[in-house]
């Protein structure tokens, strides 16, 4: 039953094939039948009022143009009866046909993006919303200008094509359309079985074999190499054999699934190699705008190419798609050429002896002027206007604004500038399963934040989040992975090293254990590990407002200007043993270092100076049979790692502290996401413009106001002493001191205001210390993190009122003399002061 049931399904399908082949004959043997006045009919309504001339009618060169046009598909049927008709000149939007080749128009457009073939093919994918073609095995039977594709943001694949190689050629490519025949997929843009091109992995580069210095000779290798040749040959011409009959399985299962297989029409851009640096020809897809070789299965064929200037029709057998095809187009065996000097134009046999004949009867030299002149014609400049996209119009890209495209188990969505408030421009979900139900993955890509986000990476399975920023972040940030924007939850943070003074690359931070990654340090340091202990444990804690420092590590690379075995490698500061570990860098020709270690022994009645004994230093000194340091060496440098601990201590508290830092700015940016706008955007500066006006005209009164303040700034005074029109000297001196004297209050009176306000912060930091000191057994980590921020805002605002208060003692006898040195100057009193 399973055989006669395939038979019956395989009868089917070639049933449905040949009506599909009947019915492509029947529709080409109509088109044929149809006048040219009904194929008119414009896809899009467009008002031709607004159209240049050019559009409407044609020039007598393009008339003549279109009547070689003729003769030459006359030659092409007469030649090749069986092959599909030509795409020479269909009508315009206004209705009148228009030669292939004038429809091009090279433009170089003012965008940097556009400058090379990828920029321009993926805006012209973008920009434009695919209509597939009337009847998908013939040709449509219009093609409109580039100018009304790009204003009706609308077109078919020759639509499509004809934009992108105007904008190639005017970029500075050998560039050429083509009409030919692809696959379903690449005709109706069908990408759910590609992988979407954001998740192909670069082709990897073999690394280079690390040179050891030294190793063991391998055993002399006694099998031929050429039998090993043989045998690698033939496994692989016996794989490539099993991989090709496999591809032909499944090329000839789709072409049962597809009846139309090998006849959809299908236009498409070919750049040849040569121009702009490009080292091997490719074709470009305009639905999706990528590259693809001219040996790529979903490319079935081709009949003709054309450019600005000529016109080519493809001589080679395509069975086998374009693998084998040659793309010189100057061969004239391979490629036919339509205008061209050199070659002319090959004639009907009737024709040829309608010319012999009139050229035996008539003058030979006239006619034969005559018939150079028809074979050396040159192509008419192009009928299209000038082909121009505006700033907003190229920066929305997009038909309104959002664009999704549907891949193998992904989801891409890109979305035009400034569109979503939170700066997003593109997002890739990735699924589980091809029904896009299952998210296992989301990545986001940003523009234009101020917090210089650009992309974001969430696992939905593990509910880690990624943040990537740019160079200019205020904290130097890289990338920020986390599950919660909440401290102790664990988090990895990675910094521009070189825009930070203590060369933070990468700190890595859990609830217990914190690690620190550093790079090109003055001190070689490259690694610093942190355990802490539990919150709840009193041993060895000093500030109880975190978590108590049970060993502190640090590592360090070579310093070539020490001897090795002074040269410290590793440093372990055990804070509750109270121990100190030290392993020094290797010798040349040594398999093990030097080691010390130092056991602290606080003297009596000290809790900070310690004291030295033979038992506290335990050495080791590699290869070395001396004895060791004295005594006093030891002591010096035990009392150098003391403060040494003392100071990574507090290095590890700000560290500490610059996280909860960290996190509290990402939170309040999160929260208040803000989109900066370049000045050169005159449109989206507007609204800032104007802002910028009102601001410069408020200051500009304000100013007015200053001035006629500092006319009158000794007014008050004038007043005081009753003084009316003219002073004398005995007011003239009152004046002057009343104004110095009122000048010092206030500069005192501000300077009490500052210290009040800096006293007070102070006893509220205190207050809010000993308030923590008596409840930190009864708070939460969240309180108790709130108060570390607290804390952390107190000690600003304490820094930023002591700057100002030690400012304005600094700088208040150099205004006091400034004051004296403009009132002996006024016009005013400088006569009664003996000033002029």
């Amino acid at each position: 039953m399973d055989a006669v049931e395939e038979k019956e399904e395989d009868e089917q399908r070639v049933e449905e094939k040949l009506r599909g082949l009947a019915a492509s004959d029947d529709l080409q043997g109509v088109e044929t039948k149809v006048p040219v006045e009904q194929d008119c009919v414009p896809k899009h309504s467009t008002d031709m009022s607004q159209l240049p001339s050019s559009y409407k009618a044609n020039s007598p060169k393009e008339k003549q143009l279109l009547h070689i046009a003729d003769n030459f598909l006359q030659q092409y049927i007469h030649l090749c009866p069986d092959r599909k008709p030509l795409f020479l000149h269909p009508v315009n939007e206004c209705g009148v046909e228009k030669f292939v080749s004038t429809t091009v128009r090279p433009t170089l457009l003012p965008y940097t993006e556009l400058y090379d073939w990828d920029g321009c093919a993926s805006f012209v994918s973008d920009y434009l919303v695919m209509e597939p073609l009337e009847c998908p095995i013939t040709l449509p039977s219009s093609l409109y200008s580039p100018t009304t594709t790009l204003k009706q943001q609308r077109g078919n694949c020759f639509d499509f094509s004809v934009l992108l190689c105007s904008m190639l050629i005017g970029a500075g490519y050998d560039a050429y359309c083509v009409q030919g025949y692809a696959t379903l997929e690449t005709c109706t843009l069908d990408e759910t079985q590609q992988l979407c091109p954001l998740l192909r992995k670069p082709p990897e580069v073999p690394e280079e074999e690390v040179k050891k210095k030294y190793r063991i000779k391998p055993l002399p290798d006694m099998q031929s190499k050429f039998e090993l040749q043989q045998e690698a040959k033939k496994a692989a011409a016996i794989e490539a054999a099993q991989k090709d009959k496999e591809r032909d399985k499944k090329e000839a299962g789709k072409q049962m699934h597809e009846p139309l297989h090998g006849l959809r029409v299908h236009a498409w851009v070919l750049v040849l190699s040569g121009k702009r640096e490009v080292r091997e020809t490719f074709f470009i897809n305009p639905f999706t705008g990528n590259r693809h070789n001219t040996t790529d299965r979903c490319f079935l064929g081709i009949e003709s190419v054309w450019n600005h200037r000529n016109y080519w029709v493809n001589m080679q057998d395509c069975r086998h798609g374009c693998k084998d095809l040659i793309f010189d187009l100057g061969d004239a065996i391979h490629w036919e050429i339509m205008l061209s000097e050199s070659n002319p134009l090959q004639l009907l046999p009737e024709e040829e002896e309608e010319l012999f004949d009139s050229d035996t009867v008539s003058d030979s030299n006239g006619s034969r002027a005559e018939r150079e002149k028809r074979m050396s014609f040159d192509m008419p400049p192009s009928w299209v206007a000038p082909i121009r996209v505006p700033p907003r119009e190229f920066e929305t890209r997009y038909c309104q604004g959002k664009k999704v495209t549907l891949y193998n188990k992904a989801k891409l969505e890109k979305w035009a500038p400034y569109l979503n408030g939170d700066g997003l421009v593109q997002r890739l979900t990735i699924y589980a399963g091809p029904d896009y139900t299952d998210v296992v993955e989301v990545r986001e890509w940003f523009e234009h934040r101020e917090d210089t986000l650009v992309r974001r990476e969430v696992n939905k399975q593990t509910q880690l989040t990624t943040d990537y920023f740019s160079k200019g972040h205020s904290l130097c940030l890289k990338a920020h992975t986390y599950t919660s924007l909440e401290p102790k939850t664990g988090h990895t943070m990675e910094f521009y090293n070189e825009a930070r003074v203590d060369g933070l690359q990468k700190r890595v931070e859990t609830a217990s254990e914190m690690t620190e990654y550093f790079m090109g340090r003055d001190d070689f340091l490259y690694l610093r590990h942190v355990n802490f202990g539990n919150q709840g444990d009193e041993t060895q804690r000093i500030d109880m407002s975190s978590k108590p420092i049970m060993q502190i590590k640090e590592c360090f690379h070579r310093n070539p200007e020490k001897p090795a075995d002074e040269d410290v490698a590793e440093c372990i500061f055990l804070i509750t043993e109270e121990d100190i570990y030290l392993t020094y860098h290797l010798k040349d020709k040594y398999i093990t270092a030097s080691k010390k270690l130092f056991h602290k022994l606080p003297e009596r009645g000290s809790k900070h100076k310690v004291f030295m004994t033979p038992e506290t230093c335990i050495t080791y000194q590699a290869g070395s049979f001396e004895k060791g340091k004295s005594l006093f060496h030891l002591y010096n440098l035990l009392k150098e790692l003391t403060a040494k601990e003392k100071r990574v201590k507090e290095q590890v508290r700000q560290s500490e502290a610059e996280v909860l830092t960290i996190l509290k700015i990402r939170q309040t940016e999160e929260a208040d996401i803000k989109l900066s706008v370049s000045i050169y955007n005159r449109e989206r500066k507007e609204e800032r413009r104007r802002q910028h006006e009102a601001m410069k005209s408020t200051m500009k009164d304000e100013l007015l106001g200053q001035k006629k303040q500092d006319l009158d700034y000794l007014a008050p005074f004038l007043i005081r002493n009753g003084c009316r029109d003219k002073l004398n000297q005995e007011q003239a001196l009152r004046v002057r001191d009343d104004c110095l004297t009122d000048f010092k209050h206030h500069l005192t009176y501000k300077v009490n205001l500052i210290q009040a306000r800096l006293e007070k912060a102070v006893k509220e930091l205190q207050k809010r210390h000993l308030w923590f000191q008596e409840n930190k057994n009864q708070l939460s980590t969240k309180e108790k993190d709130d108060y570390l921020s607290s804390c952390s805002e107190s000690m600003f605002h304490i820094n930023i009122l002591e700057q100002r208060l030690n400012r304005e003692k600094r700088m208040a006898p150099q205004k006091h003399l400034a004051l004296e040195d403009k009132l002996r100057m006024d016009p005013r009193l400088a006569p009664h002061l003996g000033y002029i």
